[in-house]
């Protein structure tokens, strides 16, 4: 029964390691001129939430709890207009690879969704995934992620 095991176990090859990735919360940028509506700071906790389960469920990366560092991340915002002042908090996390997230609020109905990806050793950005979505909802968001992950990021070859 012990040969069995070691065969499968030889078959089945080296396991990949996962890469531990730093996921920044995603950050909105809202040029709308609406009124802010109630909801998006639990909308974005959602959001993060969803695109570090879907890196995990990948298989490739191994997301790093950025909780202990909340001060730090907090300070870096926002992400998306800071010159890469969010490296440092990256490295000090421990992971490899960052990804900082945003959506461009256009209107209720349109908004462009962003996932960069950093090499930290590097600081050099080493993907950039982006699409649409339509509707400021929780589901849109969350579409908006799944699509991300699952039809552009995954389908590239791994940094």
């Amino acid at each position: 029964m012990r040969w069995l095991l070691a065969i499968l176990v030889l078959a089945a090859g080296p396991v990949a390691a996962q890469t531990p990735v730093a996921v920044f919360p995603f950050e909105l940028a809202d040029t709308s001129g609406e009124a802010a509506p109630a909801g998006h700071d639990v909308r974005i906790a959602l959001a993060t939430g969803h695109l570090e389960r879907k890196l995990e469920q990948s298989g490739r990366y191994r997301p790093i709890d950025l909780a202990p560092l909340a001060a730090e991340v907090a300070a870096t915002a926002p992400r998306y207009d800071c010159g890469g002042c969010w490296l440092d908090v990256a490295r000090k996390s421990g992971a490899d690879l960052a990804v900082v997230p945003t959506v461009h609020k256009v209107s209720s109905l349109i908004s462009t969704m962003d996932l960069w990806v950093a090499d930290l050793r590097s600081g050099q950005y080493v993907a950039h995934v982006s699409g649409q979505i339509r509707g400021d909802t929780d589901t849109a968001w969350l579409r908006g992620v799944d699509f991300l992950v699952d039809e552009r990021l995954l389908r590239q070859a791994p940094p």
